[in-house]
C-alpha cells in the first residue's frame, strides 16, 4: 500500500495544481483609484475593471457584440482615467514570466478602442488602418503592492481591440455562440499596418481565436533607473494616464496561463490512479 506520506505528498500536488487552475485568471480586487482631470464622471466605478472583459453590450436601445469595430462602452464595462488619474488592481492568481507562455506574453490588458469600419457596418479596414480612442495609459506592475517596476514602450488600450466572439459579425445585436480565449494574446510581432486593407474575416485570422488586448512580457519590466527590474511574479498591476490629453479606459486584465497546466493536473490525478492500482495489486 502507498505510505501515508506519499498518499499526502500526491494529494498536495494535484491539490496545489487544482487551486492555481481554478484560481480566478482576472483581477479580483480594486485597491486604489483615482479618476484624475478630465475622466468622464460617467465612468468612475473602478470595480467595472474587475473579472473577465466585455463580450457583450446590453443595452436596451443599442445592443451589440463586443467586436473590434464595436467596442464595450457602458458605464459598466470601463473605468476612465484622465490627467493624473490611475487605477491599481490586485490578482489573486500570481502573473509569472514564462518563455512558455504564447509568444512570451504574460498578462493581456484590455481597454476600448476599436478599429475604424471603413464600410460601416461591414467591417472593412481602410487602405490604412486606423484605430479611435486609443488611451496613455503607462502599466506598472508589482509582486508586493508596494515597489512597481514599467513596462516601457507599451500603453494600455491601444492594440489590440477587444473581440467577444469568433462567430459573430462586427456589429451583430445577439451574442454568438463562440467565445474568444481573453487568456490568450494575440501576436505582439503584428502592428497596425499589418490591417491595412483586410477584412473583418481577415483580421479574425490574425486574432486567431484571441479575445483580443494588449500585450504585456514581464520580462520587459524596468525600475525607476530603466534597468531591468528582473520581476519574476507580479500579483499587482497599475495603469496610469500620461500626457496633458485624453483619457484612458481600461475594462480588464487577463493573466495567461501556463500552456501544461491541464496537462499536469491529469498527470496528477494519473499518478494517484497508478499508486493506487499498484498498492491494490501488489499488496504493499
Amino acid at each position: 500500500m502507498l505510505s501515508n506520506k506519499a498518499w499526502s505528498n500526491s494529494v498536495c500536488l494535484v491539490v496545489a495544481i487544482a487551486t492555481a487552475a481554478t484560481a480566478s485568471p482576472f483581477a479580483t480586487e480594486v485597491l486604489h483609484y483615482e479618476p484624475g482631470e478630465g475622466a468622464s464622471s460617467a465612468y468612475r466605478a473602478p470595480q467595472s475593471a474587475l473579472g473577465e472583459p466585455s463580450r457583450f453590450i446590453a443595452d436596451e436601445s443599442w445592443p451589440g457584440v463586443v467586436s473590434i469595430f464595436n467596442p464595450p462602452w457602458l458605464s459598466t464595462q470601463i473605468v476612465s482615467m484622465g490627467r493624473g488619474g490611475s487605477l491599481t488592481v490586485r490578482f489573486d492568481e500570481p502573473i509569472t514570466d514564462a518563455p512558455n507562455h504564447l509568444f512570451g506574453i504574460d498578462l493581456i490588458v484590455f481597454g476600448n478602442c476599436f478599429f475604424v469600419d471603413a464600410a460601416y457596418p461591414a467591417g472593412q479596414f481602410g487602405q490604412s488602418a486606423s484605430v479611435y480612442g486609443m488611451g496613455a495609459g503607462r502599466i506598472e506592475l508589482s509582486e508586493n503592492g508596494v515597489d512597481f517596476y514599467a513596462i516601457p514602450d507599451v500603453l494600455g488600450d491601444q492594440l489590440f481591440p477587444t473581440q467577444g466572439y469568433t462567430d459573430v459579425g462586427p456589429q451583430d445585436s445577439t451574442p454568438g455562440a463562440s467565445p474568444t480565449d481573453f487568456r490568450r494574446p494575440v501576436n505582439p510581432a503584428l502592428t497596425l499596418s499589418d490591417f491595412d486593407g483586410l477584412s473583418y474575416q481577415q483580421a479574425m485570422a490574425l486574432y486567431d481565436g484571441s479575445g483580443g488586448g494588449t500585450p504585456i512580457d514581464l520580462a520587459h519590466a524596468v525600475d525607476a533607473a530603466g534597468s531591468p527590474a528582473g520581476l519574476t511574479q507580479a500579483r499587482y498591476v497599475r495603469v496610469s494616464h500620461v500626457g496633458e490629453e485624453g483619457t484612458t479606459e481600461i475594462d480588464a486584465f487577463a493573466v495567461v496561463p501556463e500552456p501544461s497546466i491541464g496537462l499536469m493536473l491529469l498527470a496528477g490525478l494519473g499518478s494517484l490512479a497508478f499508486r493506487g492500482r499498484a498498492s491494490r495489486q501488489g499488496g504493499s
